[in-house]
């Protein structure tokens, strides 16, 4: 019968091999070669970071159409101008030659 120790270490190497991912048994890092791993791991970053602003795109999208719907649904009521009395003038327009002129009293 395996001792619990035995059995949470075995637990723990088997969780690290799966984390660890498929390491090609071959697989040989030359000098200043970056490493395939942290390549493949960048890769997925950058591909999260894709999809986050994608997502972030997306809900900022719908919020700002739910602040459009909620300004249509404000009424705000006409501006109504003051009426302001105006005097009117009594202008005539005189012909001067060529040039037709207002002349205002």
């Amino acid at each position: 019968m395996p001792s619990k120790a035995s059995s949470k270490l075995a637990t723990l190497v088997a969780a690290g091999i799966l984390l660890a991912g498929a390491v090609p048994a071959l697989a040989i890092d030359l000098p200043g070669q970056p490493d395939r791993n942290q390549l493949a791991r960048e890769g997925r970053f950058n591909e999260l970071q894709i999809l986050q602003s994608r997502q972030n795109r997306i809900e900022f999208q719908r919020e700002q159409q739910r602040f459009r719907e909620q300004d249509r649904q404000i009424v705000v009521p006409p501006i109504q101008r003051p009426e302001v009395p105006m005097v009117k003038q009594s202008c005539q327009i005189r012909l001067f030659g060529n040039i037709y002129r207002r002349v205002c009293r």
